[in-house]
């Protein structure tokens, strides 16, 4: 089995979500000073982890995981968020509310075993999702849940603190797209040169981004790694893409990009980023780009994302 290495210029944002993900828990710190407690002394308490390695500010959607204090995964719950910007001295100001969506994806990731035959494991992912939530100001806040869990459990509350800046830093809605130099099948004699996503889907791979722009076009852009993925999600969100493709590929271009090279993954063990990945200014992946016909973004995700939010980002931009 290739045994999948942590560079060490991952963010901790990649380890929380493996964490997350096999069942353990990490989250944000907290400012001591700003934050006041929640919970009620007779309601039992959950550990909040965004899953997103930034907030900015805006309009956000905003993924997160809830784990309980024996570090089981709190999914399918009913989940109804508060938005509190923190202004020190234990104050704090309510700036929205929203309920959540529970998302799973269920994928297939890759592992090449020790015989070197590749076989497919069937792998579940599920993150909450607050679809859009108007973070209108830089500094510190905090997110707190009510959450009720399925059938007669009882009700629990948690809270996780986060940064909101100013700038994103990496590509923001609204920004114009690198036209990047991507390979393509054109380059190689086999798919699995430049793809660990199995099997490959082939148009996938015909265009470059920057020959895609030329073609003003909607285009959707994942960079995702099946089989070296950090974050263990890269699998379930490229074949989300790809279910998403069998639907939208007469109408828009999609483009899969490996973030690793995968010559250095593969042969020597390590996770070296790819040119087009910093100049893309990633700092985790998998990413989903929905670019509009002028070149610029119209929608990102990072992290899992279902059929029907890149579905409707898509349906935004294709007319």
């Amino acid at each position: 089995m290739i045994q999948e290495k942590r560079p060490g210029l991952m963010p901790i944002l990649a380890a929380c979500l493996v964490l997350l993900l096999a069942v353990a828990a990490c989250s944000a710190p907290s400012p001591a000073s700003t934050a006041p407690p929640v919970a009620q002394p007779d309601v039992a308490q959950v550990s909040g982890l965004l899953a997103a390695s930034e907030m900015v500010v805006g309009e956000n959607r905003f993924p997160f995981g809830l784990v309980a204090p024996d570090g089981a995964l709190v999914e399918g719950a009913q989940v109804h968020a508060s938005f509190y910007k923190l202004l020190g001295e234990g104050r704090t100001e309510l700036k929205a509310e929203a309920d959540a969506t529970f998302l799973e994806v269920v994928g297939v990731t890759p592992h090449q075993h020790a015989d070197g035959e590749v076989h497919p494991h069937r792998e579940v992912r599920g993150v909450y999702v607050v679809d859009r939530v108007n973070l209108d100001e830089a500094g510190f806040w905090q997110a707190r849940f009510q959450v009720q869990p399925p059938g007669d459990a009882p009700p629990l509350e948690g809270r996780v603190a986060f940064e909101v800046k100013e700038v994103s830093a990496t590509l923001a809605v609204g920004d114009a797209v690198p036209p990047s130099r991507n390979p393509t099948a054109r380059d190689v004699q086999d798919l699995a040169e430049i793809t660990t996503h199995h099997p490959p889907v082939p148009g996938f791979y015909q265009l470059t981004v920057a020959e895609a722009l030329e073609q003003a076009r909607p285009l959707v852009v994942i960079f995702a790694t099946p089989a070296f993925c950090a974050s263990r999600m890269c699998g379930p969100v490229t074949d989300v893409v790809a279910g998403v493709y069998q639907r939208y590929g007469d109408r828009a271009n999609f483009i899969h990009i490996e973030p690793w090279d995968l010559k250095t993954a593969r042969n020597e063990g390590r996770l070296v980023t790819t040119e087009i990945f910093r100049e893309w200014r990633l700092p985790s992946e998998p990413w989903v780009f929905v670019v509009d016909a002028q070149g610029r973004v119209a929608a990102r995700f990072e992290g899992l994302v279902g059929p029907e939010e890149l579905s409707r980002a898509l349906d935004a931009v294709v007319g």
